[in-house]
């Protein structure tokens, strides 16, 4: 056992709550709301209740427009969107980087057309990334879409700097989880952590229900670092751990947050 890994992994906890709220305040200020930190940090918090309950943790954004003015919740909705499809191609592209070096772990027969197809998905994110909102003011003429397509025009730099958070999130995933196996004895490899990746590559391409993948992301844990020669209940444990700290405990603590602003 390595108890200093163990404490390291559950202070990243607090980065990693960190930059996701930092993704959300950046979302507020490139939409124009002004508020002040409370309602921040309630709403925030609301979004991670609500994202829990939803498939695949999408309804983030009906926890979090139920603070603010309804002139606003549309912008909210779609910016959030926005921002979780950032955290997408972050998994995607560290997804197919390790496709690229390790390989399908046997996983698929033609490794080659895999990746390809990975890829090709990839690119499609991005482009769909950077130009959506130019598709949808052409296709709708809304003055909801013509304001949100006014909005990113006017602010360059939004995407590229949720895409930096976003990645940094997922390097916080990929610590933690390397950290965990070795506090149960595994070694910490290139191997190890590209399997990582792969891991929450395919965590994200598989539905789930509610309660933040938990039962899936332990599946494909197993069946993908297993693959590896991993043992399957340090994978198990380190998977629910993970689970534990980065979606249990925020929602948790969303739950105490929201409770109070109500009783108040």
């Amino acid at each position: 056992m390595h108890p200093l890994a163990f404490v390291i992994t559950l202070l990243f906890t607090i980065p990693n709550i960190g930059f996701a709220f930092l993704k959300w305040e950046l979302t507020l200020k490139t939409i124009g709301v002004k508020t002040k930190k409370r309602q921040r940090v309630q709403s925030f918090f609301a979004g991670v209740v609500t994202g829990m309950l939803t498939p695949n943790m999408l309804g983030n954004f009906i926890g979090r427009f139920y603070y603010f003015d309804r002139k606003y919740r549309i912008q909210i909705t779609l910016f959030t969107l926005l921002s979780n499809f950032a955290q997408f191609i972050a998994s995607i592209t560290f997804g197919w980087i390790a496709v690229l070096i390790l390989g399908g772990l046997l996983i698929f027969e033609d490794e080659d057309q895999f990746l390809i197809w990975i890829g090709l998905i990839m690119i499609a994110a991005y482009l769909i990334y950077f130009f959506i909102e130019n598709f949808l003011v052409k296709l709708r003429k809304k003055k909801y879409l013509t304001e949100f397509h006014s909005i990113l025009f006017s602010h360059r730099k939004y995407r590229f700097q949720l895409l930096g958070l976003s990645f940094a999130r997922f390097l916080i995933f990929t610590t933690q989880f390397s950290l965990l196996l070795y506090v149960f004895g595994e070694e910490i490899n290139l191997a190890l952590i590209t399997a990582i990746w792969q891991v929450y590559l395919f965590t994200m391409i598989a539905p789930s229900l509610f309660l933040g993948k938990i039962g899936v992301k332990e599946s494909i844990s197993l069946f993908v670092l297993g693959a590896i020669g991993i043992n399957g209940y340090s994978i198990l444990f380190s998977s629910l751990i993970i689970w534990l700290i980065n979606s249990f405990l925020p929602t948790i603590i969303g739950v105490i947050v929201c409770k109070n602003e109500t009783t108040e």
